[in-house]
């Protein structure tokens, strides 16, 4: 209500300063012309067309003064909203010109529509806002699309490797050894339907985590009993250390075992057979938990990775790694990777530990 009655009243105001100015100068162009007829009061033919068409140009002057006035700011706000349209957020190019270098103001007669600048100016930012918003969950999908389908390889790996120790003819399996590859099987065809259903889950920007209290060192036994019975992880030698027995932390511990898995399948897959691969889990002073896992294996290139940097998938690291970086950190938790060429790898998780 204040935008319109403040247009109004300004417009009301250029039409009664135009009205004043010509009658300014059709008053005195007459009396420096006519003086008698402004003194007699008694006009002429000429005198009345005179005054006819003196006030039809400056009627078509003022026409175009209050078109320039209205008009040129409502370009500008044209001209603002196609670039909106167009996903261009930043001011308009001319957007310093039309303001005061002193004051800072919108210079005359921009600053009428002072309110509709305001609103294009939050318009911009919000639409900015949400484009951003967007392009980041877009990312986190792809992400979290990418990281299922990388980890989609280990169940298959496991069912593929049962099934033709299975169907292999040269060598007689017994009925225990057939049932207890048969389970595995079944266990690995559950773990790949789980996976696919995780593809369905909607991400908004950050992945979604259903937590609770878990102890890490039972977690941590489960993952690294699963890994080491593969049968393609038979060369390698695991061991395993905790001090305490129990470390608990709040977490998902469906994401955590898979980020967890990752690294062990990471120190298998990319290292030769005979390497040992050491697990050891403590409790540290600051109210964190700590998992670590050493290998002395042919280690990589990257000698130092911190834990806020980002982790380039490499031929050695693998996308397991970088996976297992964003699983953690989405747990509000860190990885430290050290590793140096035939020197070995280590990697460090370190997570909160539960308020118990």
């Amino acid at each position: 209500m204040n935008f319109m009655l403040r247009i109004a009243l300004q417009l009301l105001m250029a039409f009664f300063f135009l009205f004043v100015c010509i009658q300014i100068i059709v008053i005195g162009t007459a009396w420096l012309f006519w003086p008698q007829t402004i003194t007699d009061g008694n006009s002429s033919d000429i005198f009345t067309l005179y005054v006819l068409v003196v006030c039809a140009l400056l009627f078509l002057l003022t026409l175009l003064l209050i078109g320039w006035y209205l008009g040129k700011p409502i370009y500008f706000i044209i001209v603002w909203i196609r670039r909106l349209a167009n996903g261009q957020y930043d001011f308009p190019i001319r957007w310093d010109e039309i303001h005061s270098r002193k004051s800072g103001t919108l210079k005359f007669p921009y600053a009428v529509y002072k309110e509709v600048f305001e609103h294009l100016r939050m318009l911009g930012s919000t639409l900015q806002k949400n484009e951003k918003e967007l392009r980041e969950s877009e990312q986190a999908k792809q992400e979290w699309i990418r990281g299922i389908s990388h980890d989609l390889k280990t169940p298959l790996t496991y069912i593929s490797c049962y099934s033709t120790m299975l169907i292999n003819t040269e060598y007689q399996w017994s009925e225990t050894e057939q049932r207890e590859f048969l389970s595995i099987i079944q266990q690995k065809s559950a773990h790949l339907k789980e996976m696919v259903q995780d593809l369905n889950e909607t991400i908004q920007g950050q992945i979604p985590l259903k937590v609770e209290e878990v102890d890490t060192v039972e977690l941590v036994r489960r993952a690294m009993a699963d890994v080491s019975s593969a049968p393609w992880a038979a060369g390698h030698l695991f061991m395993m250390d905790s001090e305490p027995e129990q470390i608990f932390v709040t977490c998902d511990p469906k994401l955590l075992t898979r980020a967890i898995r990752n690294l062990l399948v990471n120190a298998v897959v990319h290292n030769p057979e005979g390497t040992e691969i050491v697990i050891c889990i403590s409790q540290l002073y600051d109210r964190m938990a700590e998992i670590q896992i050493k290998d002395n294996g042919i280690g990589f290139s990257e000698s130092f990775v911190k834990s806020d940097a980002v982790i380039i998938p490499s031929e050695r690291s693998g996308l397991g790694l970088s996976i297992a970086k964003q699983l953690i950190e989405a747990h509000g938790g860190k990885l430290i990777v050290i590793s140096k060429p035939n020197e070995g790898t280590s990697l460090s998780i370190r997570l909160l530990l539960a308020q118990i």
